[in-house]
């Protein structure tokens, strides 16, 4: 009886949390094509991955979060890689003399392969980032999460969601 009671009062105490929610989440639909990506989020077309980010942060999810603020610092390194490899250019365009040394051509190569490590894992991470986000917009999840509080102490927990 005590059991049932305890049932009834985590229900009553948390009734807030199954009811249905204001905001109106849409999935994400992604066209691949030869050389480029479209995502599709409730009717509008962006070519850009960025034009996703209001959508992602407002599920709340932490690895949706996580995966797409790792995403945004990705790109942002690949982009730095790349100045820093213009940069290189330039100099050598204007020293011509440097062209042929062997350093230059092994700092342009391995500029270039880690821009591309950079790039790839960017992909991985949107897609993953969006992957999730999807599954919690698509509907009912039952799972189990474990997590650690801000001083360390390890919590599992229990849990039903689902969307109307």
């Amino acid at each position: 009886m005590k059991f049932n009671i305890l049932i009834l009062f985590i229900i009553g105490l948390h009734f807030d949390s199954f009811a249905q929610s204001d905001k109106d989440f849409h999935s994400i639909e992604v066209k691949r094509g030869v050389f480029s990506t479209k995502y599709i989020y409730n009717g509008q077309t962006f070519e850009s991955p960025y034009g996703l980010q209001i959508p992602l942060i407002q599920v709340n999810d932490s690895e949706v979060t996580r995966d797409f603020n790792k995403f945004k610092n990705s790109m942002k390194t690949a982009k730095v890689i790349g100045l820093i490899t213009s940069g290189l250019s330039l100099y050598v365009l204007f020293r011509p003399d440097k062209r042929d040394s062997d350093s230059y051509w092994a700092a342009l190569g391995t500029a270039g392969l880690v821009s591309a490590f950079f790039n790839i894992r960017s992909n991985i991470l949107l897609d993953r980032s969006v992957k999730r986000y999807n599954k919690i917009v698509s509907g009912t999840e039952l799972g189990l999460k474990y997590d650690r509080t801000y001083y360390g102490i390890g919590i599992l927990g229990v849990g039903i969601s689902h969307r109307f």
